[in-house]
């Protein structure tokens, strides 16, 4: 954590971060606006979540461990001044840039 102003954001619990769950089989690949429910991280992580009342299993895509050492290496980098932090190039696109987004189509071998 470089200030305090990191330090608030980044203060977040698990219990407080929300995300949707979406049917990546079915809705997402075909474009369906379809959020079967919200979840926050905390039960994400607790290995099980319900859904539509059925428990269903999860699992992590990502690791707490190596995102901690990955965070603190690039701390020290900034620290160092070899990592240098400037303003952002440019935005990225929202809603009204009127891009669209194209799925790549699956193709059989």
């Amino acid at each position: 954590v470089l200030d305090e102003e990191v330090c608030r954001f980044v203060s977040v619990r698990d219990e407080e971060i929300w995300a949707p769950v979406v049917d990546y089989s079915d809705s997402y690949p075909n474009l369906k606006p379809e959020v079967l429910g919200e979840v926050n991280y905390a039960q994400l992580r607790s290995g099980k979540i319900t859904v539509r009342g059925k428990e269903v299993p999860t699992g992590s895509l990502s690791s707490y461990a190596k995102a901690r050492e990955i965070a603190e290496i690039l701390k020290e980098w900034i620290s160092k001044g070899e990592f240098l932090l400037t303003q952002p190039v440019a935005p990225i696109p929202g809603a009204e840039s009127g891009y669209t987004f194209r799925p790549l189509k699956e193709r059989k071998p």
